[in-house]
């Protein structure tokens, strides 16, 4: 970048940069498909989403979007209105209509007591397979978006009976299927891509967060007929494909491939699982562990008996952490899910600190040493 900058520093609109073509061949060679791609360059996964779903509503000229619940896809007017982790009252204070939310499968709190994954994946399957042969057509869909793992809902991970299920219900109704990867691709599941972990391909990849390496660029990558559906104006934004953050981008997306980092996500995910199952077997809090590669979540429980969702406890052991020097959120459809999602190149000394932090706090909430009045001074995701 600070060479880049003795160049230019942007240019846009009637000329394309040698930077942001070189970024556009690199993300059709390394996505999934074997199909004729195109590249939209943006600035955040919000706008790439809205990019998507703009595309296959002209590609399709259908009205209806087909979405799930406790799902995060941005904040446009498209990107609220198809994200379920909005309250249905926001949602609606956006006059879009055609938006329909499906349930997105959680595996520990499963339907009618279901314990097995892949029957909680065929439950929510076949649901949503009566939803568009009963309800409303599916050939009245242009869409359906969908996260491989859910993460504002608490880190999710739909079995994949249900993903290959649900690109087979995209396939028969000729839905777009619009892969978002904001929060999961670039390594951070173990594999470059989290769809791939299901050996489907979706039409649209929409790529954020940490394309960029710290800078703000975004990316849809997909079919070329879909995103030539519409003037080029139609997805224009002047400081979009900024050359200084696609020079950064290109950099990161190197790093990443050069340096294997999917791989090294997978194998300290392995060794983060194993440790914090460790913390499971000693808290009655800890009521469920779960995540692929280093996209983990915690799921904090009054009863572990009751899986009762415990948000006030996860609110003070991530405040008693950040007094020991250690920054994490709480999220998940309750609020009530330890976020942890640390940097792919993280050492596995840090990482280890990182979990003592955690279990000692987990220990002095327990203990009470955690006022209840650290609470107001919060305002986690909710």
């Amino acid at each position: 970048m600070k060479e880049h900058l003795d160049k230019f520093i942007h240019y846009c609109l009637y000329l394309y940069h040698e930077p942001v073509a070189e970024l556009a061949e690199l993300l059709v060679r390394i996505t999934p498909g074997n199909y004729e791609k195109k590249v939209v360059i943006g600035l955040s996964g919000g706008d790439a989403n809205d990019t998507a779903l703009k595309a296959a509503l002209m590609f399709t000229r259908r009205p209806n979007i087909a979405s799930f619940t406790y799902s995060y896809h941005g904040t446009t007017a498209l990107g609220v209105a198809v994200s379920g982790s909005f309250s249905p009252e926001l949602r609606n204070a956006i006059p879009l209509h055609g938006v329909y939310f499906l349930e997105y499968p959680d595996t520990y709190r499963c339907a009618e007591g279901i314990e097995d994954p892949d029957e909680c994946g065929e439950y929510y399957l076949s649901k949503i397979e009566k939803f568009f042969r009963r309800n409303v057509a599916g050939e009245s869909f242009a869409a359906l978006i969908i996260e491989p793992v859910q993460g504002d809902g608490g880190v999710l991970i739909p079995p994949e009976n249900f993903m290959r299920g649900i690109r087979k219900i995209t396939k028969e109704y000729g839905m777009i299927l619009i892969d978002d990867e904001v929060q999961t691709g670039m390594g951070r599941t173990g594999k470059l891509f989290a769809i791939e972990h299901y050996n489907i391909v979706p039409d649209l990849v929409v790529l954020g967060k940490a394309l960029g390496g710290g800078m703000p660029v975004s990316a849809v990558v997909g079919r070329k007929d879909v995103l030539e559906s519409a003037p080029p104006q139609t997805f224009f934004a002047t400081s979009a494909a900024h050359a200084t953050s696609v020079v950064g981008s290109i950099a990161a997306v190197k790093y990443v491939l050069e340096n294997n980092l999917a791989d090294r996500a997978q194998y300290l995910g392995s060794y983060a699982l194993r440790r914090l199952n460790e913390l499971k077997e000693k808290y009655e809090v800890v009521g469920d562990v779960r995540g692929v590669g280093l996209m983990l979540g915690v799921d904090i429980v009054k009863s572990k008996k009751t899986k009762e969702p415990d948000r006030i406890t996860a609110l003070k052991i991530i405040w008693r952490a950040w007094e020991k020097g250690l920054v994490m959120m709480t999220y998940g459809k309750y609020g009530n899910v330890l976020r942890i999602a640390p940097p792919l190149t993280i050492s596995e000394e840090d990482l280890e600190n990182g979990f003592e932090i955690i279990e000692d706090s987990i220990r002095d909430v327990i203990r009470g040493v955690v006022p209840d009045e650290v609470i107001k001074y919060m305002a986690a995701w909710e």
